[in-house]
C-alpha cells in the first residue's frame, strides 16, 4: 500500500514535470511567433515610411514641375512663346512671300520695259543715223591738205586752198570748178599743234551733182600718189563699219577668196551671198537679264581714271565664234559692266587647222576695236577675248586709246596660262 502511493506520488511528480515543459515551450514558441509579427510590422511600417517619403519626394518634384510649368517664365510660358515666335514667323514668311511675288512681277515688267526701252533707243539710234547720212550726202572730206597755225589776222583761204586742189591735184578744168556751188568750207575738230596729220576740210556742196562731178576725178589722185585723199562724207559709225570690212576683205583675199565691197556689204563673188559678223550684235538687254548662267574664269585688269573717264577690263581665254559669244554675255554680267558707256571688245583665236580667227566692236568708240585688236595682235596674245569699259567724263581725246589698250592688255595677261 505504501509502495503503492509512492508510486502514485511518483508519477504525479512526473505528471507534473511534463506539463511543466510543454508550457514552457509553447510559451517559447508564442514569443518567437510574436517577435516575428512584430517583426514584419516593423518591416512594413519601414516600407510604408520609406513609400511615404517617396510620395512625399514626387508631390515636391510635382510641385516644382507644375510650378516650372506654370510659373514665370515657365515651360507653358515658353511653349507661348514659342507659339508667338512661329505664328510670327508664318505671318513674315506669308508677308515676305507676297512681297518676292510682287517683286518678281515688277522685275518682269521692268524687264519688259528695259528691252522696250533699248529697242526704242536702238530704233532712234538707226533713224539719227540715217538722217546724218542724208545730211552728209552731198558733202566730202578733202583729207592731206597742209595746214599752218590758225591766225586771227590772216586766216588760211579755204576757198583758194579747195580750188587749187581740184584743179591741179586732181586735174578738174578751171571753168568747171569756178561752176561748183560750195555751201561750206571747214576745217573739222579743233586745232592740235601736236597732231600728226593736218585735219581734214569738209566740203559741203549746194546739190548733190556737183559733188559727183569732183568724185568722178578721185581715180586721178590714186594714179598720181598724191598724199590728197577725197571721199565721201559719212557717219562714223559707217565709216569705221567699212575699215572693218576692208579688214575682212583682205583676210579673204589672203585665202585667195574673192569678195567686192558694195556700200556697206561685203559680198562674195562667186556665191553672191553677203558677209555677216558671226558673232552677231553686241549682246542686248534680253540676253544679259535672261538666259542660262554659264560658269566661266573672268580675269580682270587694272583700273584707270583720266578727267572724270574710268577705264576697266575683263577679260577669257576663247577658242571657237560661240564660246566668244558666251563669255562676251557672262562678261557683261558682271557688276555695273553694262552700266558702262561703251563696251569695247576684241578677239582672237586659231582652230584646229590652224586657222587664225579674230574681231572686235566699238560699242560706239569709234575706231577703238580695231585698236584694241591690233594691241593684242601686236602682243602676240591669241585665244583670248578681251572687254574694256568706258564711263565717259569730260572729253579726254586720243588719250582714250592709250588707256583702252593698257587697261585691255592688263586683263589678256592676267588670264591663267593653260596647262
Amino acid at each position: 500500500m505504501a509502495s503503492q502511493l509512492n508510486q502514485s506520488k511518483k508519477r504525479g511528480l512526473d505528471d507534473m514535470d511534463t506539463h511543466t515543459s510543454d508550457g514552457e515551450i509553447s510559451e517559447k514558441t508564442g514569443d518567437f511567433h510574436m517577435r516575428d509579427v512584430m517583426h514584419g510590422i516593423n518591416n512594413i511600417q519601414n516600407t510604408l515610411a520609406n513609400l511615404l517619403l517617396r510620395i512625399d519626394g514626387q508631390g515636391r518634384h510635382l510641385d516644382e514641375v507644375t510650378k516650372d510649368i506654370r510659373g514665370k517664365h515657365g515651360i507653358q510660358e515658353r511653349l507661348e512663346s514659342v507659339q508667338e515666335q512661329a505664328n510670327d514667323t508664318i505671318y513674315i514668311t506669308t508677308e515676305l512671300h507676297e512681297k518676292q511675288k510682287k517683286m518678281e512681277r515688277e522685275l518682269s515688267r521692268m524687264k519688259d520695259y528695259i528691252v522696250r526701252l533699248e529697242y526704242c533707243v536702238k530704233t532712234q539710234s538707226e533713224q539719227i543715223l540715217e538722217l546724218k547720212t542724208r545730211a552728209m550726202e552731198d558733202n566730202i572730206i578733202v583729207s592731206g591738205v597742209d595746214e599752218k597755225a590758225p591766225e586771227i589776222k590772216n586766216p588760211e583761204n579755204l576757198a583758194k586752198i579747195i580750188s587749187n586742189v581740184f584743179t591741179a591735184e586732181m586735174e578738174i578744168p578751171a571753168e568747171t570748178v569756178d561752176s561748183l556751188q560750195i555751201y561750206k568750207l571747214f576745217r573739222m575738230g579743233e586745232y592740235d599743234k601736236q597732231r600728226k596729220y593736218p585735219r581734214p576740210i569738209c566740203v559741203q556742196f549746194a546739190n548733190k551733182s556737183h559733188k559727183d562731178i569732183v568724185m568722178r576725178h578721185i581715180k586721178i589722185l590714186k594714179d598720181k600718189q598724191s598724199p590728197i585723199r577725197v571721199s565721201q562724207h559719212q557717219p562714223e559709225e559707217i565709216r569705221e563699219k567699212r575699215k572693218h570690212l576692208y579688214d575682212v576683205q583682205k583676210q579673204y583675199a589672203d585665202r585667195n577668196i574673192e569678195t567686192v565691197l558694195k556700200g556697206q556689204k561685203l559680198i562674195f563673188t562667186q556665191s553672191k551671198s553677203v558677209y555677216r559678223d558671226k558673232i552677231g550684235s553686241r549682246p542686248m538687254a534680253d540676253e544679259i537679264i535672261s538666259g542660262e548662267e554659264v560658269k566661266i574664269a573672268i580675269s580682270t585688269g587694272k583700273t584707270t581714271e583720266d578727267n572724270g573717264n574710268r577705264f576697266a577690263a575683263h577679260s577669257t581665254p576663247v577658242d571657237s565664234y560661240k564660246q566668244v559669244r558666251r563669255s562676251l554675255v557672262e562678261v557683261m554680267r558682271t557688276e555695273n559692266t553694262a552700266s558702262a558707256s561703251h563696251n569695247i571688245y576684241a578677239f582672237r583665236f586659231s582652230t584646229s587647222d590652224g586657222t587664225a580667227h579674230e574681231g572686235s566692236e566699238d560699242d560706239g568708240e569709234h575706231g577703238a576695236g580695231r585698236m584694241l585688236l591690233k594691241a593684242l595682235a601686236d602682243n602676240d596674245i591669241n585665244n583670248a577675248l578681251v572687254v574694256v569699259s568706258r564711263w565717259c567724263g569730260s572729253k579726254i581725246g586720243p588719250r582714250r586709246f592709250t588707256h583702252i589698250n593698257e587697261v585691255g592688255l592688263s586683263a589678256a595677261r592676267n588670264m591663267p596660262v593653260p596647262v
